[in-house]
C-alpha cells in the first residue's frame, strides 16, 4: 500500500494516550505504521485540546501527552470556515463535523479513522474503524 495520509478522530487518539482497553492495540498498530513511514497522521487542534483536558482528568501530565503528539503528527488548525461549513451541513454532531471539515482541508487526505463511523455518514472521504483500516493496510 502506498504512503497514506490519515486523519484520526479524537476517540482513536484517546485510546492511544490513555491506553484504553480493548482499543489500545489497534491504536498502537496505527501509530506503529507512522513509525515505519507507511502513513502520515493528522489531528485537529480540537483533538489536542480535548486530549490534554481528558489526560489531566485521568491523572496524566497533559503537557507530556501533547508534547509527544506534536512530535508524531501533523496538526490541522481550526478555521472559522469549518464552523460555517458544519452549520450548513447535515452533521448531527457538531464536533464530528469540525473533524470532517478539518480532514477535508487536507489536500492529500486518504481516510478518516474513527470508532464513531455512524456520525460521518455523509462523508466524501473514506471512513474506517481502526480495525477496518488495519485489515486493508495489511493486504
Amino acid at each position: 500500500m502506498a504512503h497514506q495520509h490519515l486523519y484520526l478522530d479524537t476517540n482513536v487518539v484517546l485510546d492511544f494516550a490513555l491506553k484504553r482497553e480493548p482499543f489500545i492495540n489497534e491504536a498502537e498498530e496505527i501509530f506503529s505504521l507512522r513509525d515505519s513511514g507507511k502513513i502520515e497522521i493528522y489531528l485537529s487542534t480540537l483533538t489536542l485540546s480535548d486530549a490534554a483536558y481528558i489526560a489531566k482528568k485521568h491523572g496524566l501530565n497533559p503537557f507530556n501527552v501533547i508534547r509527544k503528539f506534536l512530535e508524531w503528527v501533523q496538526i490541522v488548525d481550526l478555521q472559522k470556515d469549518f464552523f460555517y461549513q458544519v452549520l450548513a451541513s447535515n452533521f448531527k454532531d457538531f464536533e464530528d463535523g469540525l473533524h470532517y471539515f478539518s480532514a477535508v482541508s487536507i489536500k492529500s487526505i486518504d481516510a478518516i479513522i474513527t470508532r464513531n463511523q455512524k456520525d460521518f455518514k455523509s462523508s466524501r472521504i473514506p471512513i474506517y474503524s481502526p480495525s477496518e483500516y488495519l485489515k486493508i493496510e495489511s493486504n
